[in-house]
């Protein structure tokens, strides 16, 4: 009887390309069967995109999440392509009968994995796969694959066994429905949005922590848009409901919740995979919310980041050790403001030079400032006069100042390779016996820095994520930062991208100010105000000021 049922199986499988028929023939006397052997029966058959054509379905309806199709049924597995158009998502499921499988991806796939523990879902992993990549089913796995990209079509391979001979091996999947928080139970593809009559029945679902769930809406709302494009199509109030849903201002609360259990008191993050999976999610939330909205990500990386720049950075900052230094240099060093000339480099929102004006006494028309980003130059202008400008473009043939001012370490963006140049045209600028007074990062910053940083109300979060890295003999930290606001009605989020500082040593940060200013040349920790000792190479706060003395000439 077993020889006369893989006579008919071998006869069903000459239809197969050879690659396909050597999988089927492998599998089909053995039932009891790890993921690891049936992916090394997958790697030993050596498939081809190719030999998956015959089964490819591109166009297929939008209303489905990606192409399906049974390449050879046997008994107790199953074997299917799946065609994968840019952008198209599987639903978040599990695989039904499943006992074991294996998917083959030819193509950049995202795939993500789930847990589902105690009625909660989330996110263990999300990665893109190389193509030919192999990756293992089981009975327990939960997991989600997409097309990321934006013009490249590709096929995937998949394999499903159970125990024993059933009808439908991958039937009675679970879909997770993260909106509703149910479990939809399935016999046919885990798509996204699927119509009643496609779903057998419904149970209640486990709730998924903040990002998985804003990952699901994400998908969601792209899928229903695909499917709203389709004329004749009828989502509009559903697309609108879910896009609502999505950026809700409802979910700061979970937010702010999934942020204090998953960093410490100084805004370290202390779990690493949820860490990857929130700014992840975060950063595809921005990128949809700007093609919502029609916006393109602007040139300027500040564009955004202005508008939330002085609840985030500025006002902290200046409350915490900037206003200090300020009012303790004038009195140190006596310098008469109110009559004195000012030039900021760098002026962000010119927050910090508006507290200059109000506290320190500089007359609103003796304060100029310059910034490389337009957007922030548009926030400085409602409080001084400011224009677009670059510190190596200084020239003392068109004016001179008495005091030039840099606030959060604003030389640390310029180029490593022109810093001193920099330095030595701020001097330049400077009238004789006048004054530098900026602060700066030492080497070690990255131990200070936060992983998230909050508005005072917390209505603004920013999400950091630093390294260290070295590229020609120099050190630099780059941070990757996204910003969610909750101020407008709506959750807010922007992609602020990679912004990288240079990290000198503290001891050449001096010896530039000395060679340029040739007159006296102080640093203090910016926070204790304690002066920094000439061979050292960090201090408490890792934040140092240097105020440097033009000599008379």
């Amino acid at each position: 009887m077993i020889e006369n049922k893989t006579n008919a199986t071998s006869e069903k499988t000459t239809k197969l390309p050879a690659s396909l028929q050597y999988i089927a023939n492998a599998l089909e006397d053995e039932k009891e069967l790890r993921p690891s052997k049936v992916s090394r029966i997958i790697q030993e058959a050596a498939v081809q995109p190719n030999d998956l054509e015959p089964w490819a379905d591109f166009d297929h309806s939008p209303t489905d999440s990606y192409g399906r199709k049974m390449a050879f049924k046997g008994g107790h597995f199953e074997i299917m392509v799946m065609s994968w158009r840019p952008g198209d998502f599987s639903a978040i499921h599990d695989h039904g009968h499943t006992q074991w499988g294996a998917v083959q991806i030819f193509g950049p796939a995202e795939h993500a994995t789930f847990r589902v523990e105690d009625g909660f879902i989330s996110t263990l992993a999300r990665w893109t796969v190389n193509p030919g990549d192999i990756v293992g089913v089981g009975h327990s796995l939960v997991h989600q694959m997409g097309n990321p990209t934006s013009d490249t079509f590709f096929l995937s391979l998949h394999v499903y066994g159970d125990v024993q001979d059933i009808e439908n091996v991958t039937g009675d999947a679970r879909v997770f429905d993260l909106e509703n928080n149910t479990i939809q139970r399935v016999d046919g593809g885990v798509f996204f949005a699927l119509p009643p009559e496609a779903v057998k029945r419904t149970e209640p679902g486990p709730m998924a922590d903040f990002p998985t769930r804003l990952r699901h809406m994400i998908e969601l709302t792209r899928r229903l848009q695909k499917i709203e494009n389709k004329e004749g199509s009828t989502n509009i109030k559903e697309l609108e409901a879910v896009i609502k849903d999505t950026f809700s201002i409802g979910h700061r609360s979970k937010l702010l919740r999934c942020l204090e259990m998953n960093t410490d008191e100084n805004g370290h993050q202390n779990n690493s995979i949820y860490w990857r999976a929130l700014n992840r999610e975060m950063q595809e939330a921005a990128k949809l919310q700007n093609a919502l909205k029609g916006q393109q990500r602007a040139a300027d990386h500040f564009h955004k980041y202005a508008e939330l720049y002085d609840e985030l950075i500025c006002q902290p900052c200046l409350d915490d050790f900037m206003q200090n230094y300020l009012l303790v240099f004038a009195k140190k060093y006596k310098v008469g403001f109110p009559d004195k000339t000012v030039i900021s480099l760098g002026c962000g929102t010119a927050l910090v030079e508006k507290f200059m004006i109000d506290e320190l006494g500089i007359a609103y028309d003796n304060m100029y400032g310059i910034d490389i980003s337009e957007s922030m130059v548009q926030e400085a202008k409602r409080r001084i006069q400011a224009d677009v400008g670059d510190v190596l473009s200084l020239d003392p043939s068109i004016r001179m100042w008495d005091l030039a001012f840099c606030g959060l370490n604003v030389f640390h963006y310029l180029d490593h390779a022109r810093l001193e140049e920099a330095i030595q045209k701020t001097a330049a600028i400077i009238k004789p016996s006048g004054y530098f007074i900026g602060d700066f990062i030492t080497p070690d910053h990255i131990r200070w820095y936060p992983n998230v940083v909050y508005s005072a109300n917390k209505n603004v979060a920013s999400l950091r994520t630093p390294q260290l890295i070295e590229e020609d003999g120099c050190m630099f930290q780059e941070s990757e930062i996204t910003n969610i606001g909750f101020l407008d009605g709506e959750m807010e989020v922007s992609y602020a991208g990679k912004h990288k500082r240079f990290l000198p040593p503290v001891n050449r940060i001096r010896t530039y100010f000395e060679k340029a200013f040739g007159g006296k040349i102080d640093l203090y920790d910016a926070k204790s105000l304690e002066a920094i000792p000439e061979w050292a190479d960090s201090c408490k706060s890792t934040r140092y000021v240097v105020v440097a003395q033009k000599e008379l000439g």
